[in-house]
């Protein structure tokens, strides 16, 4: 990941967009959230880029700040964008980096590693499960001609 931000810097970039996919609700105390960069996680091939999450968390689920991998930031601040900004802001300036971070929303992203799958997903799925239209017509027409028999019956 350090090999790319290097690139990207070199390459002129100074603000990092920024996203995440969970609906967390602002001062939230216990919470977490995987953040996506869309270019690191291509170039790298990551899932996503970081996950911030409170101390409060780390402690329900258990687990030690020690032990937790390098790309995971814990804060003690309740839940808000410019935290999430704020603990990536400090990470990177805690290697050496200069970037500033800039949250974007779900929608504006390009979409990349977990997020690009599940879109990819969905259009798959909804192809797959589609039916075509001709077929549906068909079916209510012939449903509409056996229930005027009923009725007719009635």
């Amino acid at each position: 990941m350090m090999k790319v931000l290097d690139e990207l810097w070199q390459e002129g970039h100074e603000i990092l967009d920024i996203y995440y996919p969970e609906e967390i609700s602002l001062g939230e105390e216990e919470w977490s959230v995987d953040v996506y960069q869309d270019e690191i996680n291509d170039l790298c091939h990551l899932n996503w880029t970081w996950t911030v999450t409170s101390k409060r968390q780390v402690e329900i689920d258990d687990e030690k700040e020690a032990d937790l991998p390098d790309w995971v930031i814990v804060v003690e601040e309740p839940f808000s964008d410019e935290v999430v900004c704020n603990a990536i802001e400090w990470w990177l300036r805690s290697r050496g980096y200069k970037f500033g971070v800039r949250m974007i929303f779900l929608e504006q992203a390009r979409g990349s590693g977990l997020v690009k799958e599940l879109r990819q997903m969905d259009i798959e799925s909804e192809k797959r499960d589609a039916v075509p239209l001709e077929k549906v017509m068909k079916e209510l027409t012939e449903q509409a001609g056996h229930l005027d028999g009923y009725f007719d019956a009635q």
